[in-house]
């Protein structure tokens, strides 16, 4: 071949070279920019060890199919000898494998193809077709894997995930076990915004105009330049759009690049818990005007300030933080996350006028955050419970509050699982604080003090823009080492004697911000009363608010040690009036956070056979005590009034009951049978309380305002149990294998009236597209399974979770029970 003949042959070559190459490119175009698909169908598992299960050629046709999030803890048994003990609620943990088989099209071979985890409970290992893809010990940290390199496009690909809870207990409470939150596979091209690339702030923000600073990393994992254009654009809630920027940019192969970008908004609609605005910034890369990835990101426009004059301002205006502690389990579904139950929950909360969230003590799901910006909740995100050191009582040592907890893994770990969380969470408007820590024993040790520099130091590398804290008990110490100053905020909690110590290191520490982390500790069991009053008493750290006796002897007679008042008269040290008074009255605090919300699995004070305690002021179905209504009078504006206790105690004819109210009215006027026993004035009064002979009949409470009645409760004597009420949540959900209706099961007697002492076993029977979740009843001593058919009633409660299958159609739950007439409601899947 001649010098001509080759020159056109390999010109030739390379212009089809190129056009095959253009051509590949142009089909990569058209593919989806993005695809971030749901991974939580069709997983099998089996609990146990499998040495031969991380193989992509394995015999799993024995085991369970089921769908994520997945506890499988709660399948029980909960025994007394379980390992976990009661601060794990005597649940089973050990070590349990999940496989997944998919395909992929082919379509798919030019993809950055990636899998993203939640959270795994815990020390998950995971393979992708028989290759190792590494390790995450945090059981409560998000984390992500590439597939890329090891995937097949012409045959099915097995994704396998060892979990090892074995050695327990791992923490202070109950963790559940298993794949307990979402997962989802993610494709991008190899020009691609990096993951958590997108970093959007507002340094300025006005009522007249808001600057929004958005750094967009991005990736470009081909082995040639690329030339692209990164645009940035905000929505408006109604999808108008309101700004835009675009900047262009090459990146060479194998290279990364972060762009900065400032936008403004006119006129911006401030986020607050009242008006959870919510924009949208959709970030584009593109390249020859084709979108090759694309990523949609929650805007929250909004500025808050700490100070140590005046506690917390949002948006210029001086607020309280009226907050709630809340552990990650979601009651009789464990750990299993469920957008749905969670919801729920959210919502009781917000009418209590909770406004801010305390994720104690770790990560939360990136769904908790989700719906905090969308239903205006403020939250405190805390990233561990514990670090290095043990308790300081007696020698010093390495061990940590939990035998097999966190410790054993912090010095390798702790700036992979904060970096995680930080980067992963700082885009949601919801977050106004990082704690780095709760109840850390290192803060009284200059060891703990230098830990601290480096965790802070390490939050600010990724988000400046928030401030730091710590929830710290035996503050005391705290403030010896220095720990508690070099906080940006200093997190109290009442254990120890914190939350007396205000006014004294108010004085001592003139320039700090003082927070009430975890105040106060109060117990009741719905339903349930004490006229005496219980509390743990003084210890040599820290004293106490002792609350009256309402009686001179008990009214009541002995209940379980199980079981606590639902007056406010059983706590640790405080009460929650008492507390609340002084978050209210001193300027500088800037809220509090109370332990807890709801009841949750763990900690259980009695053990066996109690798998909890009742520290929330909502129970584990939802329903609220006496003290969530306490809280609403103080927390919220629309009229309200509530009496306590149930007016049901036969045998207890002339004896006096006190009878309490709590409401946000100017006076409350008390009646019995159609009688007024007085009128009382609020005032600055947190309560109000009669003595009132027992007489059967109706009990009602008049809320008074401006001299007009403008609210009331109603409480009658009930006869025995006849009929069972059955309260759905929704008619109507989706068919997607996920969503849920909660059933309220009230006992009713003949004329309609709650019996709230009736503890009837009620049989569930559901037909249709939907299946039974759970079962609960609130019970702390109830030895049931949270998984089942049937539950007994307690105190004339009990809740049946239910979840629909991916079929559309109807379903009904039918509820029977000995001697009561039945009862049934009918929801749509669609």
């Amino acid at each position: 071949m001649n010098l001509l003949k080759k020159a056109l042959y390999t010109l030739g070559f390379y212009m089809f070279a190129l056009s095959f190459y253009n051509c590949e490119n142009s089909n990569e175009l058209e593919v989806k920019p993005r695809e971030k698909i749901k991974f939580d169908f069709d997983w099998k598992f089996k609990k146990g060890d499998f040495p031969r299960a991380d193989k992509a050629v394995f015999n799993d046709a024995d085991w369970e199919t089921l769908d994520l999030p997945h506890d499988w803890s709660m399948a029980g048994p909960f025994k007394k000898d379980n390992p976990s003990g009661n601060v794990g609620a005597y649940a089973p943990g050990g070590i349990g494998w999940y496989r997944k088989k998919f395909s992929l099209d082919k379509t798919d071979a030019g993809s950055k193809i990636n899998i993203e985890f939640g959270g795994v409970y815990m020390n998950s290992e995971v393979w992708i077709n028989g290759n190792y893809l590494g390790k995450r010990p945090y059981g409560y940290i998000s984390f992500n894997y590439d597939l890329t390199p090891y995937l097949n496009f012409d045959a099915d690909n097995v994704l396998s995930v060892r979990v090892d809870n074995s050695k327990e207990p791992s923490a202070r409470w109950f963790t559940g076990s298993g794949i307990y939150r979402h997962v989802w596979l993610v494709k991008t091209n190899a020009l691609h915004i990096s993951r958590y690339g997108v970093y959007a702030t507002t340094p300025e923000v006005s009522k007249e105009k808001a600057t929004v600073e958005v750094k967009t990393k991005v990736e470009n994992e081909s082995n040639g330049p690329e030339k692209f254009v990164v645009v940035n654009t905000i929505y408006d809630a109604g999808g108008k759009v309101l700004a835009q920027h675009e900047s262009t940019s090459e990146l060479l192969g194998n290279k990364e690049e972060e762009i900065l970008q400032q936008i403004q908004v006119g006129t911006p609609v401030l986020w607050s818990p009242e008006n959870p605005y919510l924009y949208t910034l959709r970030t584009e890369v593109k390249r020859n005007d084709e979108v090759v990835d694309q990523v949609e990101t929650n805007l929250g426009i909004r500025s808050f300030e700490f100070t140590a004059e005046n506690g917390f301002s949002l948006n210029g205006k001086n607020i309280k933080l009226k907050g709630v502690n809340n552990h990650s389990d979601l009651g009789a579904l464990g750990a299993a996350i469920n957008d749905k139950v969670l919801e729920r929950r959210l919502k009781i909360l917000k009418d209590m006028g909770c406004n801010a969230i305390r994720t104690a003590h770790n990560p939360p799901s990136a769904t908790l955050l989700d719906l905090c910006d969308k239903m205006g909740f403020m939250v405190m995100d805390e990233a561990f419970d514990e670090w290095l050191e043990s308790w300081p009582f007696g020698n010093k040592k390495k061990e940590g509050k939990a035998k097999y907890g966190y410790h054993l893994y912090f010095e390798e770990w702790a700036e992979k699982d904060l970096t995680e969380l930080i980067k992963r969470d700082r885009n949601h408007p919801s977050i106004i604080l990082w704690s780095v820590g709760n109840e850390i024993p290192d803060a009284c040790f200059e060891e703990g003090t230098e830990r601290l520099k480096v965790l802070m130091d390490i939050v600010r590398e990724h988000d400046a823009t928030r401030p730091i804290t710590c929830g710290i008990t035996h503050m005391h110490l705290a403030n010896e080492s220095g720990f508690a100053s070099q906080l940006d905020v200093t997190g109290y909690n009442g254990g120890g004697g914190s939350a007396f110590m205000y006014e004294k290191d108010r004085e001592t520490y003139p320039e700090r911000k003082f927070l009430a982390t975890e105040v106060p500790h109060t117990f009741q069991t719905r339903g349930v009363y004490q006229s005496q009053s219980w509390y743990r008493g003084k210890n040599p750290l820290g004293g106490i608010m002792k609350v009256p006796d309402l009686s001179n002897e008990e009214v009541f007679g002995e209940v379980s040690k199980y079981y606590s008042s639902s007056y406010d008269n059983s706590m640790v040290r405080i009460s929650a009036r008492d507390s609340w008074r002084r978050t209210r009255d001193f300027p500088y605090m800037a809220g509090e956070f109370r332990w807890t919300g709801f009841d949750y699995l763990g900690e259980s004070m009695f053990c066996w056979p109690a798998k909890l305690f009742n520290f929330g002021v909502i129970d584990m179905c939802g329903f609220p005590k006496d003290t969530y209504y306490f809280y609403q009078s103080q927390w919220t504006e629309a009229p309200m009034v509530h009496i306590l206790p149930h007016w049901n105690w036969e045998g207890k004819e002339g004896v006096e009951i006190p009878v309490v109210a709590y409401s946000n009215c100017d006076s409350v006027e008390l009646f019995l049978n159609g009688k007024s026993l007085g009128t009382k004035e609020m005032g600055d009064a947190m309560d109000l309380m009669w003595k009132v002979p027992y007489t059967p009949g109706t009990l009602m409470a008049k809320g008074i305002k401006d001299g007009k009645v403008v609210c009331e409760k109603v409480i009658v004597t009930a006869d025995r149990p006849a009929k069972i009420e059955l309260l759905a949540d929704t008619d109507t959900v989706n068919a997607n294998g996920q969503d849920v209706v909660h059933v309220e099961v009230n006992i009713r007697d003949k004329d309609n009236n709650f019996v709230p002492n009736a503890s009837n076993e009620i049989k569930f029977t559901l037909t249709g597209e939907a299946t039974i979740l759970a079962v609960d009843n609130g019970d702390p001593k109830s030895e049931e399974s949270f998984i089942g058919d049937t539950r007994k009633a307690f105190n004339g409660k009990c809740i049946i979770i239910v979840k629909t299958t991916k079929k559309q159609g109807e379903f009904t739950i039918k509820a029977e029970s000995e001697g009561l007439k039945m009862a049934t409601v009918s929801a749509k899947s669609i």
